[in-house]
Order: structure tokens, then C-alpha cells, then sequence
């Protein structure tokens, strides 16, 4: 018996102490599933008080988080927002709280939900990631007065096992100056230490009266592997983390160009420092002129071609910002065509290609801000290995042949984003035998963003139907697609999920000739979708439509089996062998294609590129 077993028989504590240790919701239904007395156990005190993400106040819930300091011991992500941030699902316990009553609520209730928060926070000792963002604008605030900010952020700064922080908004404005608050000891943020990851994303630190406390904060955390912070900061230069792996610098608050040269600068050498960066997300406001053996372990880039003409080494770095970001641009004014040598010296050509611009960087994730793709094929070498790419966005192409050349050189591409059509100013969309051939150069492909397929199709949802199906055969490991929806409350576009299943089939033993005309048929309706097949509706595939309306998460099921010739052979022969003894057929799995309309995946305050290669 289950109830035997002797991870059961310890004390409730151990056992909780045990669950404890298991941070993946799965493995926690997991154990559930294996018996009453696991389910017990581990529901709700463990599947419910892992990951807390609230938009509202929700003054019950913090109420019963302050009063049962064992259940918000096992809590290690926390996440609180606006209302009208969606970006993520709210997840939040709810079958032991227990809704507060009228009597409760005649008092200062705001006041009181702000002492529950800091009460739970300190009950929490397995908190690991704490993220307060808040994106409304003024006259709305993250709480009704100051000394709230400054209650909870008091409460995270004396959290030890705190490793993660995230403060994103209109925080900080009201921490006193740097002249009358020496010693830092004013606003409780200045007081964190042992992270390993902080995201500053506000204006406010910026501020000359307030950045020497920020430079503080950081010169007390020099274990950080990742930040974000305002590339404004004016101290970034001075400061040193040898473990960082993961850098944003995003421009807040504008500037002139004296003081973005500068800003730049200060990017600049601080980037150089830590050859450590693994994640980069930037965009220099000018020009720059970077070493091009900078980054040497660079994984991830976000980031314009001025970044990545430095990197190259292809030539003498603008001063100043150009009209276009475009390499073809600059390609054309500064630079021939690169030689399959790179050892070669180009006729004619001030630039020589040297072994210190073929540093080959190990990049998986790449988009560089409105490069096009022949320019990227064309300059790929001189700044990274073509076979560790997986995820690549392109802002433009002209040709349908320039991708194609991309698939090529970047053989291993799993996750492609495309325009919908050439960049040209009177370009057409292009047409889907062209889409088809063009992805077959991409054979390991899993998942195609953009809207690309919608445009080659026409907006049209049954040709989208069709389409589907097409590309399911051509790239085997495809399992998702752009929709043509827009999802509002996250902010980003609808997913189509492919999913293959397999079902079970009787066919006879011995085939018998097919039905050549249903197969051929069959095959047709795949490659064209506008032909007449009325006299064979029984193997159509059903046609869903692609329409917003209809709910997120409907299934929209498809099978191959009746579009593909190997499966139109089986129905055919199946339909001519009535009467066979049962003992003539044989069981085979024929492959089934399910698709269905999905939103956004949520978006994770740590993921530097925001999103951008889910």
C-alpha cells in the first residue's frame, strides 16, 4: 500500500521540508497523482505556494499569507503589478483563503494590507525572485503614499535568501539626494546585497542627485550576473561584476548629442571590461567605435549595425548617426563585396581583412536593427560561427534567394522571424510555392514568426488551412506559426500550435491496387487548395476558420491522413477489401497534425530580450 511507504511515514515536517525542495508544478502533480495520502500532502499546501503573481491589491490574500507563515515559507517567486498589466496570467492561492468580512473592512484598509505584505515577506525564507512593476501613468502611483514604498522595500532588503530583484517604474523619486543622505541610509533599496540579478528600470536613478547611491547599491552586489539599468547611468564605467553574463541598457529619458557621445562612452568601456557578457541588448545612441575583440563569449545579441559593423571591423565606425541603419547601406558607400578568402586583400579597398575582425563568436540568439539578409550572409564571418545560430530575426530582405542563402550558411536555425514581403516600396507578397521552397532551406525550423504566411496567402483562412498542412510536410520539426490576431492584454501576437499525434489504423496484409484517381485527387487538394474535389468531400480535410473571435484556446484539429498519398492508398484499399477475414488486416499508426490558436507566451521581467525569441 501507498500509505506504507516510507517517504510517508516521516514527520509532516520532514515531508514538508522534502515537497519544499520541489520547484516545478509538474514534478508537484506528479507526486499528488501517486495516492491519497501524497495528494494530501502536497495540495494545496505546495501547488499553490510556489509562484505568486497578483495584478490587484487583494487585501484577503496577503491577510492569509501573514498569518500562516508555513504556507508562505514554501513561496520563491513573487511577482506584483498594475491592474493593467496582462503580460502574465495572475497565479494565486485560493482554496484556503477565506474572503475578509464587512467588519474588516471599515478599517484603513490599504494601511493594513501594506503590513500583511511586509509580514509576509518576512515569513517567506525560500523567496528567491521578487519583481514590483508597475506601467500606469500619473496621477497613479504604485502605493497611496511613499512610506509604503519604503515599509516592503525594507522588508525585501532584510530577506537573505533574496537573489532577484526587479523594480520597474516610478520608484525612487522621493529617496533624498546623495548630498543629504550621505552615508546611503535614507532609502531602503540602497541597503540590498548578494544579488545575483537586478533590474533598474527607471528614470529615477539616473538622476546626478541620486546615481551616486545607485553606483553603491551595485559596488555592494558584485556577484550580479544579470542587469538592467538606464544606459543614462552616469557611473556605469566605474563599476566591475567578473560574474555578469547578462546586460540590458535601455535609453529612458532622451538625450542631447553631447550628452548621448558621452553615454555612449561610458557603455562603451564598461562593455569592453567584462568580456563575460553572454546576453547584450543594447542600442548606442551614436556612433562608437568598439575593439573588435570585444564580446569573445557573446551568446545573445539585440543591438544596431553600429555594434556590429565594430565587431566586423569593417571599416572606420560613422561619428555620427546615419540616415539608414541599414548594412546595405553602408556596404554600398564604404565596402566590395568580401572575398570567400578572408586572408585575400579586395582591389581597390581600404578596408583588409585581418585576423582581428574574424573573431568567431559562439552567437544563438541574433537580430541587428533593420540589416538585411544578404548583408548578414555577407558579414557573418568576420563576427560569428554560423553553425551555433539558432534564432535569427531579419527586419528586411529583398529576395526571396537572399533567404534562401541564409538557410544555408545558418544551417541549424531553429526559430526564424521574417517580414511579410520584400523590402522594396512596391513589392508584392510572395507567392506560396516560392514560401515553400524557400523554407526548405531550413530543415531543422520549429518555429516560424512573422507574418510572412499570411501575406503569401492573402489573409485568406482557408488557403491558411492548406498552407498549414503544406508546411507540416516540409519541415518535419515545425510546431508553431504567427497568427493574424493581436492579443491586446499581452501585447503581442497570437501563436498556432502544431501538434503531431498518432492514430491507429487497420490495413490489410497484402495491399490491393489503390484507387489511383481518389489518390491523385487526394494529393492535389494538398498542392492546390482552389481546385474542385466536390466529388470527394468524404476525404477533404475539415477547414476551420482562422476568425478572432472565436475562443484562444479552440482546438482546430486537421488530419494528414487524408491528404497524403500514403494514407489515401490505405483508405482506398481499405474501402475495396470488404468482406477480408479479420486475421488479413494489420494495425499501423498513421501520423495526425493538430493546430490550435494560442496566446502570447506570459513575458519574464528577466528575459533581456523581452520576448523577442519565444
Amino acid at each position: 500500500m501507498m500509505n506504507s511507504a516510507p517517504i510517508l511515514r516521516l514527520p509532516p515536517e520532514i515531508l514538508d521540508a522534502i515537497l519544499s525542495l520541489i520547484e516545478a508544478h509538474v514534478d508537484l502533480l506528479s507526486f499528488a497523482l501517486a495516492g491519497r495520502a501524497c495528494a494530501s500532502f502536497a495540495v494545496p499546501r505546495h501547488t499553490q505556494y510556489r509562484i505568486l503573481r497578483i495584478r490587484h491589491s487583494r487585501p484577503e490574500l496577503w491577510e492569509h499569507l501573514a498569518h500562516r507563515a508555513d504556507l508562505s515559507n514554501f513561496i520563491l517567486h513573487v511577482h506584483i503589478s498594475d491592474k493593467n498589466t496582462q503580460l502574465q496570467p495572475d497565479r494565486i492561492p485560493h482554496t484556503l483563503v477565506k474572503p475578509l468580512t464587512t467588519q474588516e473592512r471599515s478599517y484603513d484598509l490599504e494601511t493594513i494590507r501594506i503590513e500583511n505584505i511586509c509580514r509576509t515577506i518576512r515569513h517567506m525564507r525560500s523567496l528567491r525572485t521578487f519583481v514590483w512593476e508597475f506601467h500606469m501613468r500619473p496621477p497613479y502611483k504604485p502605493t497611496i503614499c511613499v512610506q509604503h514604498e519604503d515599509s516592503i522595500l525594507q522588508a525585501l532588503s532584510q530577506n537573505s535568501h533574496l537573489e532577484s530583484f526587479a523594480l520597474i517604474g516610478p520608484f525612487g523619486y522621493h529617496a533624498p539626494s546623495y548630498r543629504s543622505d550621505p552615508e546611503s541610509q535614507k532609502y531602503p533599496l540602497w541597503h540590498f546585497r548578494n544579488m545575483r540579478s537586478l533590474n533598474l528600470s527607471s528614470d529615477a536613478w539616473v538622476n546626478p542627485a541620486i546615481s551616486p547611491h545607485v553606483h553603491r547599491l551595485l559596488s555592494n552586489n558584485p556577484e550580479l550576473e544579470h542587469l538592467q539599468i538606464p544606459l543614462e547611468f552616469p557611473d556605469l564605467k566605474n563599476l566591475s561584476f567578473p560574474c555578469l553574463k547578462h546586460l540590458k541598457l535601455l535609453l529612458l529619458t532622451g538625450a542631447s548629442a553631447a550628452a548621448s557621445e558621452r553615454a555612449d562612452e561610458r557603455c562603451l568601456r564598461f562593455i569592453a571590461s567584462h568580456t563575460s557578457i553572454e546576453k547584450l541588448f543594447w542600442f548606442p545612441v551614436g556612433g562608437l567605435n568598439m575593439s573588435p575583440n570585444a564580446l569573445p563569449n557573446l551568446k545573445g545579441l539585440i543591438t544596431s549595425t553600429h555594434v556590429v559593423k565594430c565587431l566586423a571591423s569593417v571599416g572606420e565606425p560613422p561619428s555620427t548617426p546615419t540616415t539608414s541603419l541599414s548594412f546595405a547601406t553602408f556596404q554600398r558607400q564604404l565596402l566590395p563585396s568580401i572575398p570567400e578568402d578572408p586572408t585575400e586583400v579586395l582591389e581597390g579597398s581600404s578596408v583588409v581583412p585581418s585576423s582581428s575582425g574574424s573573431l568567431q563568436r559562439p552567437i544563438e540568439d541574433l537580430y541587428i536593427n533593420h540589416v538585411d539578409a544578404r548583408s548578414l550572409v555577407d558579414i557573418h564571418r568576420r563576427f560569428m560561427d554560423s553553425t551555433s545560430l539558432r534564432r535569427l530575426k531579419l527586419d528586411r530582405f529583398s529576395h526571396l534567394d537572399d533567404l534562401c542563402r541564409v538557410g544555408d550558411v545558418f544551417s541549424r536555425i531553429i526559430w526564424l522571424s521574417l517580414p511579410g514581403r520584400p523590402s522594396s516600396y512596391d513589392s508584392e507578397p510572395v507567392k506560396l510555392d516560392d514560401l515553400y521552397r524557400m523554407l526548405s532551406h531550413f530543415p531543422s525550423l520549429e518555429v516560424l514568426r512573422g507574418p510572412i504566411v499570411w501575406e503569401a496567402v492573402n489573409q485568406d483562412n482557408d488557403k491558411m488551412h492548406f498552407a498549414i498542412m503544406r508546411l507540416a510536410q516540409i519541415l518535419p520539426y515545425l510546431r508553431e506559426l504567427d497568427h493574424s490576431t493581436f492579443d491586446k492584454r499581452r501585447k503581442a501576437v497570437n501563436r498556432i500550435v502544431l501538434q503531431w499525434e498518432f492514430i491507429t489504423q487497420r490495413v490489410p496484409k497484402q495491399p490491393v491496387k489503390p484507387e489511383i484517381g481518389r489518390v491523385a485527387q487526394a494529393q492535389a487538394s494538398v498542392n492546390d487548395p482552389e481546385q474542385d474535389t466536390s466529388a470527394e468531400k468524404d476525404e477533404q480535410p475539415v477547414k476551420f476558420p482562422f476568425d478572432g473571435n472565436q475562443k484562444n484556446e479552440a482546438n482546430t484539429t486537421s488530419s494528414l491522413e487524408s491528404t497524403s498519398p500514403r494514407s489515401g492508398v490505405a483508405a482506398a484499399a481499405a474501402g475495396n477489401d470488404a468482406g477480408r477475414h479479420s486475421d488479413d488486416y494489420v494495425e499501423v499508426k498513421i501520423p495526425q497534425l493538430t493546430y490550435i490558436i494560442a496566446r502570447p507566451r506570459p513575458r519574464d521581467a528577466w528575459d533581456i530580450f523581452e520576448g523577442e525569441f519565444d
